[in-house]
Parts: structure tokens; C-alpha cells; sequence
């Protein structure tokens, strides 16, 4: 606690005339409900809310739009060849040479 001292060693505080050391806090009158209530009903609040979720909408499509671009590429699958598939001598052996 800073307290200040004159040429003499006495506590400023203590030679003001009105101090007076109250150990009891001043009374407070009671206040009604319309004054204790902390804020605003209404547009204040509605316009906070609206906010509110106009940004989690951007946050989402932020979101799919990177989940977008970073999805690996959808799985092509082989279109089967032109032409017979059927091998031209189903007897005959397999060649060494593929």
C-alpha cells in the first residue's frame, strides 16, 4: 500500500479534518428490478445473436469448402478393353513371354 508521509512523519490521509476510519460501508438504497437488471432487452440483443450465427455460417462453409480441397480424388475404375474378351485359343498355355 503506497501511502504518503509529510516532513513531520505523519500520513497525509490523517491530517485531513473530515477522515474519519468507518468500519461500516454506506447504507445502499434498494433498486428496483427495472434498475438492477444489467443490460437491454431487444434489438441490441437480437443483432449480437444474428451475429452470431452469420459468423458459425461462414466458419462452416469455410470448413467444407477446405474439406473440399483437401478430399484425395474419387477412385476411377478401369473401363474394360475394346473388342473380344475372350482369348482366341482357350487351350493353349501361357506364354514366357507376357
Amino acid at each position: 500500500m503506497n501511502t504518503r508521509i509529510d516532513d513531520r512523519g505523519t500520513p497525509t490521509h490523517l491530517q485531513d479534518p473530515n477522515f474519519t476510519r468507518s468500519t461500516t460501508p454506506p447504507v445502499e438504497k434498494p433498486l428496483t428490478p427495472t434498475d438492477a437488471r444489467q443490460g437491454e432487452k431487444g434489438k441490441p440483443v437480437f443483432m449480437v445473436l444474428v451475429a452470431g450465427l452469420l459468423l458459425a455460417m461462414v466458419a462452416w462453409g469455410a470448413a467444407e469448402w477446405y474439406g473440399q480441397a483437401t478430399e484425395p480424388p474419387a477412385e476411377q475404375t478401369a473401363s474394360p478393353p475394346a473388342g473380344p474378351t475372350t482369348p482366341a485359343n482357350p487351350n493353349a498355355s501361357p506364354s514366357s513371354n507376357p
